[in-house]
């Protein structure tokens, strides 16, 4: 295979973006990951657009939607889309990759779209990922089946997995908790704790289908179930997702799931899963599956 890098101008890789998230996240994602990996590929590289089987269209689309106020009312987006008509040579060739939610928002004709966050727009599944969390230096106790902390109104199933585990001991729904140790690490009212006190922790989609919070959980060791209408769990042909994670399409089978959760497997995937972030899915790792989805695509 050989990857032609389309030539961007500086102004479609802003150097940073007005606004992080998750708090404790860099100002980094995937979007500059790929590119900085696909630059170490040698052996992939050519200065020929007509010899490569794809053109890489390495626009940092979430900064640029972040810095032009989330696109509202279509702010960016025209001068974003008179930018990338000049670069496209042959879309059905071409493939980008997007973090942002809904994607690219513009037209990129039959160009294959690598996503972390979709919402209603087609694309292939990736991981979004962030900085790593701490972790403290002794093991945590096992206090809850499963945990959940952030807010409620960025999609229904949030507000329906709320209200059907109110007054559950063993699985808690809470929100505002914060992201980051500080002295509140000694308090164990802390996002990393609970997620370290659970068998599973809770990662239903927001906005979008995808969630930071599945990505997080395997760091910590913890393995994640992914709630929502679609499945977004990433290059499901090369990774055993059932071995190292859960996933339910409704509250209804993430409560018979818990019901009939067994603990020793919980911290068996757990466990497994921190692998499979650590080896095949941090940032540089999960590069290599772009080239396997594009061979799929052959």
């Amino acid at each position: 295979m050989k990857i032609y890098l389309l030539n961007i101008p500086d102004i479609l890789q802003p150097a940073s973006q007005s606004f992080n998230y998750p708090a404790h996240n860099k100002d980094y994602g995937i979007e500059q990951d790929f590119l900085i990996w696909i630059k170490k590929q040698k052996e992939l590289i050519t200065d020929d657009p007509a010899v490569a089987d794809w053109h890489y269209l390495p626009v940092y689309w979430t900064r640029w939607h972040i810095n032009h106020n989330f696109a509202t009312n279509n702010e960016g987006l025209e001068q974003l889309q008179n930018e990338v008509d000049k670069l496209l040579i042959d879309d059905k060739k071409t493939f980008t990759i997007t973090q942002f939610d809904g994607g690219s928002l513009i037209r990129t004709g039959r160009s294959v779209v690598f996503t972390a966050a979709r919402t209603i727009n087609p694309g292939i599944d990736i991981p979004i990922l962030c900085s790593p969390h701490r972790k403290p230096p002794v093991p945590v106790k096992k206090k809850y089946l499963a945990t959940f902390n952030g807010s409620f109104d960025t999609h229904p199933v949030r507000v329906e997995m709320q209200k059907r585990f109110a007054g559950n001991p063993g699985v808690l729904i809470a929100g505002g908790l914060p992201t980051r140790f500080y002295k509140r690490l000694l308090w164990a009212k802390n996002y990393n704790l609970r997620t370290l006190e659970s068998y599973v922790a809770l990662c239903p989609r927001g906005t979008s289908c995808n969630s930071f919070r599945f990505f997080e959980a395997m760091q910590l060791g913890i393995a994640p179930c992914l709630i929502g209408d679609q499945d977004v769990r990433p290059f499901k042909k090369f990774i055993p997702w059932d071995e190292i994670s859960y996933y339910a399409s409704s509250v209804d089978e993430l409560e018979y799931l818990l019901t009939n959760l067994d603990k020793k497997e919980a911290i068996k995937k757990g466990k497994k899963a921190y692998q499979y972030w650590k080896n095949e899915l941090y940032y540089q790792k999960w590069c290599k599956y772009i080239l396997k989805e594009l061979e799929q695509q052959a």
